[in-house]
């Protein structure tokens, strides 16, 4: 979350001061956040007595240990490989939360905002040990976005898909887990239906931006070959 951060600083220094002020400013953020964090660090290790507490902590949540079955789409593809695909997997599922940074802040690099609720929706569906607090809290910020409701496309599907999510999963998870009626495949399918959704969610969202952008520049009517133009993801 610090690239938003450091964006919002640059873009409010940028036009008021030289270039050396906004970047002893950006820096000046940067460290802000990474002293404490060290500092946490140090504190940390001299109250456990050793660096223990890094690997219980950060590589608990990055080695995926704990394989319980959550509303996440790693337990289950961690439970069914072979052991010797492990650190594959790992890398493969866990990079996920990180590769979009860049090209995101690239493109959305004047919409900070934008970028915050984006990584948020990211780390909400790609994280190791994900909770439906996650997926409240930015079912909260969605409102924010409210002026690009008229651009999307996919309300109608994503909302079907988080009720019957919903829905399916608390009774999958009796049916398997205190029934035995079922198993866990019944319950991931309703896993990955939901990860699918939030993806649904998250790129309409963007898609929508794009499309408000691109009509405030060129305005709504365009003509391709005299028929009506439109964008669409594909």
């Amino acid at each position: 979350m610090i690239f938003p951060a450091v964006i919002c600083i640059y873009d409010k220094e940028k036009h008021r001061q030289n270039d050396k002020c906004w970047k002893l400013s950006v820096t000046k953020t940067v460290l802000a956040v990474l002293i404490p964090l060290v500092g946490f660090f140090f504190l940390s290790k001299h109250i456990s007595n050793d660096w223990d507490f890094l690997d219980r902590t950060y590589g608990f949540i990055l080695n995926v240990r704990d394989l319980k079955p959550n509303i996440g789409l790693f337990w289950y593809f961690f439970t069914e490989m072979f052991e010797h695909f492990h650190l594959l997997f790992i890398c493969t599922f866990q990079i996920n939360a990180f590769i979009y940074v860049i090209p995101l802040t690239i493109r959305f690099f004047d919409e900070p905002s934008l970028l915050i609720y984006t990584f948020h929706v990211l780390l909400a569906i790609f994280k190791s040990y994900p909770s439906i607090g996650d997926v409240g809290f930015y079912l909260a910020l969605l409102p924010m976005w409210k002026h690009l409701f008229p651009f999307m496309q996919q309300k109608f599907l994503v909302g079907c898909f988080f009720i019957a999510t919903a829905v399916l999963a608390p009774i999958q998870w009796y049916l398997w887990i205190y029934s035995g009626s079922a198993n866990a495949n019944f319950y991931f399918g309703v896993t990955i239906a939901f990860g699918t959704a939030q993806i649904f969610l998250l790129t309409d969202v963007l898609l929508s931006f794009l499309k408000r952008e691109y009509y405030l520049k060129h305005g709504m009517s365009k003509e391709i070959d005299g028929k009506p133009a439109g964008l669409h993801l594909r």
